[in-house]
């Protein structure tokens, strides 16, 4: 998958959004977290587009969907662009995969905006309070501060932060395309942005709505996450009633990219298990 495969777009309450999908089979919709974009998912796409059909999009404020001042970029806001795309592209009970604040969207768009679903997936996800690593609470309390750097120094700490979220060097290319939409005068400022609105009163609704969760949950979790622990993985499987757990060695916090072979198997393979609900 590369971003020629965000061909399309999608006015949302929350800015235009760029969106793709491939493959053909069961509808499944991959949501990233912060600060990465849609293009986490290329490796895992590749070993599953031949079995379903993968809906990916770049949220409001990320990647190549829009960015401007003034926009709104919460967790809450995520939820409500994703019912909205549900609706745009017109999924009935899609199977939904949400890693870090996709995570959320996807818990919150299921929960709270009542996007009926065949299953959820959540990967080392932002769904339990606290949350955030130190380096970006420091950018959440002093964004003013964080957004005035000169442009060197904001690539160099981003590029550095963002090493930190896999087990395993992150692919030059890949890296890159992480990097870009968050340069330049429309993108530093929008990365600041983001943290900005970090959503913690969100996420701590959604802890009191898992164990209303009836929809089977798979939760995947990086063994070597430096971000969110795997015991936050180990408390949410407590939550949701049901739910199985599957933790990935050698991954860290993008353990789809990590370690997409053995994700795109886990993946692949519960959802086949539930071949009931694939329809």
């Amino acid at each position: 998958m590369s971003a020629n495969h965000l061909s399309q777009r999608m006015r949302s309450s929350a800015g235009e959004v760029a969106y793709g999908a491939v493959g053909s089979g069961p509808d499944l919709l991959l949501i990233h977290g912060t600060p990465f974009s849609s293009r986490i998912w290329s490796s895992v796409i590749d070993r599953l587009s031949s079995r379903f059909r993968i809906h990916f999009l770049d949220l409001p404020g990320y990647g190549r969907s829009d960015k401007f001042e003034g926009q709104e970029v919460r967790l809450r806001s995520f939820a409500r662009v994703l019912r909205e795309f549900v609706e745009h592209v017109g999924l009935r009970r899609p199977h939904l995969v949400g890693h870090d604040f996709g995570a959320a969207a996807v818990l919150g768009a299921h929960l709270i905006e009542n996007v009926e679903v065949s299953s959820l997936t959540i990967a080392d996800g932002v769904v339990l309070n606290p949350w955030g690593t130190d380096y970006s609470m420091l950018v959440h309390r002093n964004e003013a501060v964080f957004r005035s750097l000169p442009s060197y120094i904001h690539r160099a700490a981003l590029a550095a932060h963002l090493s930190t979220a896999a087990a395993r060097p992150i692919p030059a290319d890949l890296q890159e395309e992480l990097l870009t939409p968050w340069i330049g005068d429309v993108g530093q400022p929008a990365y600041y942005r983001q943290v900005a609105q970090y959503d913690h009163e969100y996420t701590a609704r959604l802890e009191t709505m898992y164990g209303r969760i009836q929809a089977p949950t798979l939760i995947l979790w990086g063994e070597q996450d430096r971000w969110m622990d795997v015991s936050v993985g180990q408390r949410l499987n407590q939550l949701i009633l049901g739910s199985r757990l599957e933790i990935l060695p050698d991954a860290g916090h993008l353990s789809m990219v990590d370690c997409p072979g053995l994700f795109a198997r886990f993946l692949g393979e519960w959802l086949h298990s539930h071949k009931a609900r694939l329809c």
